[in-house]
């Protein structure tokens, strides 16, 4: 095994274990923000309980699209800048290996990584975005009685009243303690009751909610009393809403149906999606020279810089992909010319680095 192939391995080595810190922090940061707006959606009675975790695992493969890359920039420069700060870095360039050679080294695991994140942005990511979405839809589309939550009002489809459950037991669709307002035929009725369920007429397709040892209050009448009919069973038609066809977001669209339509919006989302692979080689560029750090310097000098190279870049591919949806700019001069700005610095930033070229372009060595 050559010397060469030995220090390669080393240094893909370093950064993907890096890289797998990076993704776990980061991943939780975006999980735990996920779960809070999801389980509160699920408070208020949008979805079920029960769907949060598989609308949490879609969109979390949705996202890795954005996650991945940005982790694999900093699992570069975090591993680099230890091996700077280490003085690995200066051992390595006594042994003949030069930045060139750390460049192609690592630039092989950056193939290999933009590959497998151009797969997850063109085909997996827009499934798991329709998946999520058309889920999403459902549930909010679904009966009232599923998406009913303990200790707060729901209204129920149609407008046509407000129920509160004190006690609701998912599973068995038990309620305890209700309370409800109910309009029928223009006219207003109170509900309470003990406990109540949900059953299906097998024949029509109806659903009621049987309400049990309750009391049914209903006025005013004509002759402005209230009416109090007290029952041992009670049943309401809870009425369905005509299931709608999903309307997906242009990013939930799959890649075939965006080349096929050829829209400037279709061109704008697609460009979008190879632009995550686009961006994997040109971050491992701009992070290898953006990685060189003196030992009074510190690990994380430029690390700061670093990310705000990252952020300039990404907004300057979102203020793209807006003016191509709005037909601003032609769809041959798209995102290219983002990424071929970012190509023009990570080159330079490269070839500065380097202490025999920079000679040869500044007209000094430091």
């Amino acid at each position: 095994m050559s010397k060469r192939h030995i220090i390669n391995k080393y240094l893909i080595k370093e950064v993907v274990l890096t890289f797998i810190g990076v993704t776990t922090v980061l991943l939780l940061i975006f999980v735990s923000g996920q779960l809070v707006s999801l389980y509160d959606k699920a408070a208020s009675g949008g979805i079920q309980a029960s769907a949060v975790l598989q609308i949490l695992g879609l969109k979390s493969i949705a996202n890795m699209v954005f996650i991945l890359p940005l982790s694999f920039y900093i699992a570069i420069l975090l591993a680099f800048s230890r091996l700077y700060k280490d003085n690995e870095m200066v051992v390595l360039a006594a042994c003949g290996i030069g930045p060139g050679a750390i460049l192609r080294g690592v630039m092989s695991l950056a193939l290999v990584f933009s590959v497998t994140v151009g797969g997850l942005a063109i085909f997996l990511a827009p499934w798991a975005e329709s998946q999520s979405e058309t889920l999403v839809k459902k549930q909010e589309s679904s009966d009232d009685v599923k998406t009913l939550a303990s200790g707060r009002f729901k209204e129920l489809s149609k407008g046509e009243g407000v129920v509160y459950v004190q006690e609701f037991d998912e599973d068995s669709l038990k309620l305890n303690r209700i309370f409800m307002q109910h309009r029928i035929k223009g006219k207003n009725s109170i509900v309470s009751a003990e406990s109540g369920y949900r059953t299906d007429n097998k024949e029509t397709g109806d659903q009621f909610l049987i309400l049990e040892n309750g009391e049914r209050h209903e006025g005013p009448m004509e002759d402005g009393q209230t009416a109090i009919i007290r029952f041992a069973s009670h049943g309401i038609r809870l009425e369905k809403e005509p299931e709608k066809q999903v309307q997906l977001r242009q990013k939930s669209v799959t890649s075939k149906v965006l080349w096929t339509r050829g829209q400037d919006r279709d061109h704008a989302e697609l460009q979008w999606r190879i632009s995550a692979a686009i961006s994997c080689l040109i971050l491992t560029i701009l992070a290898v020279p953006l990685s060189k750090t003196s030992a009074r310097q510190g690990r994380y000098a430029k690390l700061a810089i670093a990310l705000l190279i990252f952020i300039i870049y990404s907004n300057l591919l979102s203020v793209s992909r807006a003016w191509l949806n709005k037909s601003a700019i032609s769809p041959y001069l798209g995102l290219w010319w983002v990424h071929l700005l970012a190509l023009v610095l990570a080159i330079v930033l490269f070839v500065r680095w380097r202490p025999i070229l920079r000679r040869f372009w500044f007209g000094r060595v430091s």
